[in-house]
């Protein structure tokens, strides 16, 4: 559609490099390459992108920094190596800061959906997947989206076809890792729902940094720690506790590179309760002291 088309029909069109992100309101109109209903993004500009929504999947694979997702009223902060899958006509904002990259797919999803076994889950596929960095399932997804973006960048005959290979394989993870329809009907029955498990973890995200238990998420979710334990770790296959270490260490992480506040400071932001536990799960986690990891990838 011309530029002139565009203004016509009311709609605004921004060009990029390789394309256009055309808005009506804040739906977007996603533009593929021809005979193609895959494109796929690379930025390392800081930008912001106000609520819209489009009929694509959306996938953020954070490369560098952090990507902050608003969907709804749930935030999620997307680092380095982390995955968030949103599904069609979901209403989103996001924010990339300094010193940050991602790639990010956009992809028509009927050739997927239109799978008979994914077609019986599909209420379960209508939600944000959020995958953290250091589980199986992250490693495996990742892997599978960067063949794609390889295939994508190259050119290469059939491109289009193959990329959606790889995106079923991906769904076929995420099915066997997080979808309560890949449990027995003994742990279906004692399991909490991944829509749960999900406001869970953005409850844990916006609460990283105060003195968060076991017990306080539990009852946000409205579970027993018992079983919601049980759950968080089968669906997210991280346990409550490194979950929160985790998210705790890759702020910390961050604050490290990009800034020369104290360890003091640091550890007290990203809710450690002190500089001693901080020291010990840094370099625990990570194998070497918060200092020393500052030294070699501090940018600031």
């Amino acid at each position: 559609m011309s530029d002139q088309r565009l203004v016509n029909a009311g709609i605004r069109g921004k060009r990029y490099e390789d394309g256009f992100r055309v808005m009506q309101g804040r739906r977007e109109y996603v533009t593929y390459p021809e005979n193609s209903s895959i494109r796929i993004w690379y930025s390392d500009i800081p930008w912001r992108y106000d609520v819209h929504e489009h009929s694509a999947v959306e996938i953020c694979l954070t490369l560098e920094g952090l990507v902050d997702y608003t969907v709804l009223d749930m935030v999620y902060h997307v680092h380095k190596g982390e995955i968030l899958i949103l599904p069609p006509d979901t209403p989103h904002a996001l924010v990339m800061g300094e010193n940050s990259s991602r790639y990010l797919f956009l992809f028509e999803p009927e050739t997927i959906y239109g799978m008979r076994d994914i077609k019986a889950i599909l209420h379960q596929l209508n939600r944000p997947f959020y995958i953290c960095e250091g589980s199986d399932a992250q490693n495996r997804i990742r892997e599978m989206l960067l063949k794609a973006q390889g295939i994508y960048e190259r050119g290469e005959g059939m491109w289009n076809t193959a990329c959606y290979g790889y995106f079923l394989r991906m769904y076929a993870v995420l099915a066997q890792h997080y979808l309560s329809n890949t449990l027995s009907r003994r742990d279906m029955m004692h399991s909490v729902d991944p829509e749960v498990v999900t406001a869970a973890m953005g409850y844990i995200n916006n609460h990283y940094q105060e003195p968060l238990t076991l017990d306080d998420v539990a009852e946000f979710a409205g579970f027993s720690r018992f079983y919601f334990s049980r759950s968080f770790k089968k669906q997210t296959g991280f346990s409550f506790k490194d979950y929160l270490s985790e998210k705790r260490l890759q702020a910390a992480m961050d604050m490290l590179i990009r800034s020369n506040r104290p360890i003091q400071e640091v550890a007290a932001e990203s809710g450690f309760g002190s500089v001693a536990t901080f020291n010990r799960v840094f370099r625990e986690k990570k194998g070497c002291t918060p200092t020393q990891y500052r030294a070699i990838y501090g940018t600031y």
